[in-house]
């Protein structure tokens, strides 16, 4: 596993991380800040607290010190294509999969990281060693990658290789609908126009249109087109430089490209998958808590039922709405609210 210092800039809450880089099995090279291992107790779970788009994991930050002090070890990457992570360099079929872009290829090499860095003995085989315990805590694109890694059913493998010996116990779920009910939404022309990044960033034109009108730039506006009015929460969200941060990263032809790829498997891949998932009654098989913006209610209708149809009736379904105002970007707008949220979850499951 490779090792390097902290990004470029230093990222305000992470200072008790320590950074590192893997290189995945899609071949990209993941960036991530996590709980150095001499502080890990064995047996202790793991929280992979994952981002969305057009964001980095620096969206945790308001998070991060929170659950340091409370004693969890934390594991926050970038997602390939994002940051400072790269994108995959190999062909989906030298991986096994359909789209190195995917939520299980991208799911699958995040927890192949968590594994490296918190196997109890990294000389030895993946077979030899004991089970890491994780819980999964995703926004916007990293929620999507969390429900893809929960979802499965008693006469289906869940996604999650057994070879990696990982056992997933709860996940968080911020500000989404499944992909099935997010294009199906798209048929409302209000909801169209509101999530028109979904077809655009797929396109062919995508890419050199963004370059064309300015990486930073678009990511500077599609962020105040989103944030929720809520004067404090827009500060929030503004505040510790994170904007200018996205946006920098964002001027990276990487990063453009690799926000496209991602919409593009959304659009077909991950549909697909969730189309399968539809046919075969596979659904989410932990504890799951769902958080959303009165935005996101408003364009999709009746949350809690859409999440109830994908979560086994066997499991706990927890859906809470984020009111007063506050936008998309819950974990920055309404810090506060989304750490005890995350904090209960964690209790409720024992941890």
């Amino acid at each position: 596993m490779a090792q390097q210092s902290q990004p470029p800039e230093q990222l305000k809450g992470f200072e008790n991380l320590s950074s590192g880089t893997y290189n995945t099995p899609g071949g990209s090279i993941l960036s991530y800040s996590y709980t150095p291992v001499s502080q890990h107790k064995p047996g202790a779970p793991i929280l992979v607290l994952l981002h969305g788009w057009p964001q980095t994991r620096y969206i945790w930050r308001y998070a991060v010190p929170v659950l340091l002090e409370k004693g969890y070890t934390l594991f926050v990457p970038d997602l390939p294509g994002y940051g400072y992570s790269t994108m995959s360099t190999v062909s989906a079929s030298d991986i096994g999969s359909k789209s190195e872009h995917d939520r299980i290829s991208v799911g699958f090499g995040v927890l192949s990281a968590v594994r490296a860095v918190y196997g109890n003995d990294s000389s030895s085989s993946i077979d030899n060693e004991e089970e890491l315990q994780v819980v999964l805590i995703g926004h916007d694109r990293g929620g999507r990658v969390s429900q893809r890694l929960v979802t499965s059913s008693p006469t289906s493998p869940p996604p999650v290789p057994q070879s990696l010996k990982i056992r997933i116990l709860g996940a968080m779920l911020l500000d989404i609908v499944p992909y099935s009910a997010q294009w199906s939404a798209h048929a409302n022309p209000r909801a169209a126009t509101r999530y028109w990044h979904w077809s655009f960033l797929p396109s062919a034109f995508s890419v050199p249109m963004v370059q064309a009108y300015g990486g930073g730039r678009f990511c500077r506006d599609i962020i105040a087109a989103v944030v929720g009015s809520n004067q404090a929460g827009r500060d929030s969200l503004y505040a510790d430089g994170a904007v200018e941060h996205y946006a920098k990263c964002y001027e990276q032809d990487e990063v453009i490209r690799g926000s496209a790829a991602d919409y593009s498997a959304g659009a077909a891949e991950d549909w697909d998958a969730q189309q399968e998932d539809i046919k075969e009654g596979r659904k989410i098989q932990v504890p799951v808590v769902v958080l959303y913006c009165e935005g996101l209610g408003k364009m999709n209708g009746d949350i809690e039922a859409i999440w109830k149809q994908w979560t086994d009736p066997s499991v706990k379904l927890s859906v809470y709405a984020v009111e007063s105002g506050v936008g998309h970007y819950l974990p920055e707008e309404a810090p506060e609210e989304i750490n005890k949220h995350i904090v209960g979850f964690l209790k409720g499951l024992g941890l």
